[in-house]
């Protein structure tokens, strides 16, 4: 006779190598369905043992009478009061918890210490996974002071998230927040901030950090940002990564949290994992040989491993299809000269070893933009000729030789008016000036090098895409032989009829049209050129369709965006940069 062991859906249960789980569905034929911290498994049910609740344990424990036993239920039930009543206010808000954020929360708060990177993939909630490991810790009286280190358009979105959704009283720091540091030491007296990473990692704003009293928890969002970098035998560190250093010897817990931690650079990752625990690889090639300890720091979970609490997929099945195209005869052309000049650039910056760093980054950088559209790199282009001329300009100042500046500086005016359509009237005179002054600054303070570093990030993060096009065409300490003019060259070939990839697109956009004229359609570019492009090519194609654009910076923006375009009239199309992967909700 076969004795068949009956789980309940949602029982507790461990197994003795996928340890602690939930289970999804009853026995068959011997077999359940289970949800574990490594993903949905089928297993044995003769091989999982039942969890006793902490009531269960209590109470088996109690040795006596059923006096003694009702009087240790009513001590549980009075000690557990404040932990129910938190319990209550998370199961209230408007979420619906899912299997793997349930036992991501448990492992967490269950660990000692808590110092991990929460890795899992774009789309499976490490905003509501952080949310409830606060809620729980806050629950057993262990979080006093929590930091909260995210990028400055992600502030307000995590704010509304942590106090409206999950009930936890967070305070914004920064000039446009809660409250500042103008007059004493805000991290003294406030226990539970949000902050920007660019507004804490100016030194004054880390020494306060440091002075004020330990953290319990400090959570660092988009933490593919510290990022440290290996030249021959020296390693720079940015100061987004200094400002991890100094905080995670200053709180008791630390979580990372990024859905592209390695970036495709070991030396990078390992970095990373140095915050969380320094003995754990001596170097990134000892890493490498031995990635299975990874798991003891590091939580990294797919839209595969995710689930229904039924166990049902969670997410719907992803079909592709690559569309390939055959470019003009002209746009060949330009093509290839562009890969002449790209070409050239690494090969002056082999020719320059250390100091050709930066110039490496450039070409680097010209060739993805290129990649995602030729407007893109036209636009990248034209704005590189106008900072080559004004650092030209600066050069000749240093000289003497004021004819010469003067001439450049004209030039560069004129190529300010054109690039951004800028009338020939006093107004439009004053802001080629402003816009002017403001390049020079730039310039001589050298601000776009860093920038330049962390706009090469290969996985066009959020940052990386907003600021690449922008550090390409702004450092130009190194540069080529001749190189405006061979970029005046370049634009003159630039085909002047509608790209080829651009038309593709828009017959594909044609065909769904005919088939359900009120097809709503999300387009994801890398580059700002390429997404005004797409806007501006859609627009003149279909312009009763209307266009939304989200893009980086202000939350605010993005988040009218995406309600503009949900609502049944709003645009039918959405055109989003990499900031349309995370602080909205596009699922």
């Amino acid at each position: 006779m076969t004795v068949e062991f009956q789980f309940q859906p949602g029982e507790r249960i461990t197994h003795h190598e996928h340890g602690q789980g939930v289970v999804l569905e009853r026995a068959r034929d011997g077999y359940l369905r289970a949800f574990f911290s490594v993903g949905e498994r089928r297993v044995p049910a003769a091989s999982l043992r039942r969890e006793l609740t902490r009531t269960e344990r209590i109470l088996r424990a109690v040795d006596g009478s059923a006096e003694r036993s009702r009087k240790a239920w009513l001590s549980y039930e009075a000690h557990a009061l404040p932990v129910m009543e938190s319990a209550s206010a998370l199961t209230s808000a408007k979420i619906d918890l899912l299997p793997h954020q349930v036992v991501l929360t448990h492992r967490i708060a269950t660990a000692s210490p808590r110092r991990y990177l929460i890795a899992d993939e774009v789309g499976l909630g490490k905003t509501i996974e952080t949310a409830l490991i606060l809620r729980e810790l806050a629950s057993r009286g262990e979080l006093n002071r929590a930091l909260m280190v995210v990028p400055a358009g992600l502030v307000n979105n995590w704010h509304r998230e942590l106090n409206e959704v999950f009930n936890l009283d967070f305070e914004v720091f920064g000039s446009e927040g809660d409250i500042t540091d103008r007059k004493t030491n805000a991290f003294a007296k406030h226990d539970r901030l949000i902050a920007s990473i660019d507004t804490l990692k100016r030194p004054a704003r880390i020494k306060r950090l440091l002075d004020a009293p330990r953290w319990d928890l400090v959570v660092f969002d988009e933490a593919h940002h510290l990022t440290a970098y290996r030249t021959g035998g020296k390693v720079r560190k940015t100061e987004n990564y200094k400002l991890a250093e100094a905080l995670k010897d200053h709180s008791r817990d630390l979580l990372l949290l990024s859905a592209t931690p390695h970036q495709g650079n070991h030396f990078q990752f390992w970095m990373l994992a140095q915050l969380l625990n320094p003995t754990l690889f001596r170097s990134p090639e000892e890493m490498v040989d031995n990635r299975h300890r990874l798991n003891t720091v590091m939580f990294r979970r797919t839209k595969a491993d995710a689930c229904q609490p039924d166990g049902s997929p969670l997410f719907a099945r992803r079909w592709v299809h690559t569309e390939s195209f055959i470019m003009a005869q002209e746009e060949r052309l330009f093509y290839e000269k562009l890969r002449e000049y790209l070409e050239d650039g690494f090969d002056l910056a082999r020719r320059q070893g250390n100091q050709g760093r930066v110039l490496g980054f450039l070409m680097a950088i010209f060739q993805k933009i290129a990649a995602s559209s030729f407007a893109a790199v036209r636009r990248t282009l034209k704005r590189r000729l106008l900072m080559l001329t004004l650092h030209e300009a600066l050069l000749r100042d240093k000289e003497l030789d004021i004819e010469g500046r003067e001439r450049l500086t004209e030039e560069a005016r004129e190529l300010i008016h054109q690039e951004f359509d800028l009338p020939r009237d006093s107004i439009g005179r004053s802001e080629v000036d402003r816009v002017l002054a403001d390049l020079k600054y730039r310039l001589v303070k050298k601000l776009d090098e860093e920038a330049l570093e962390m706009a090469s990030d290969p996985y066009d993060s959020e940052y990386s895409a907003s600021h690449a096009e922008e550090a390409a065409s702004a450092v130009v300490n190194l540069h080529l032989p001749e190189e405006r003019l061979r970029i005046g060259d370049l634009l003159t070939a630039f085909p002047p009829q509608r790209e080829t990839k651009m038309q593709k697109l828009l017959d594909g956009l044609g065909t769904l049209w005919r088939q359900n004229q009120n097809e709503k359609i999300v387009i994801f570019a890398t580059y700002l050129g390429t997404v005004d492009m797409i806007a501006r090519e859609i627009e003149q194609t279909f312009p009763g369709q209307g266009v939304a654009v989200l893009r980086g910076g202000d939350h605010g923006a993005k988040v009218a965006a995406e309600r503009r375009f949900r609502q049944k009239d709003g645009p039918r199309v959405l055109v989003c940069t990499a900031a349309g992967r995370e602080g909205i909700n596009l699922q």
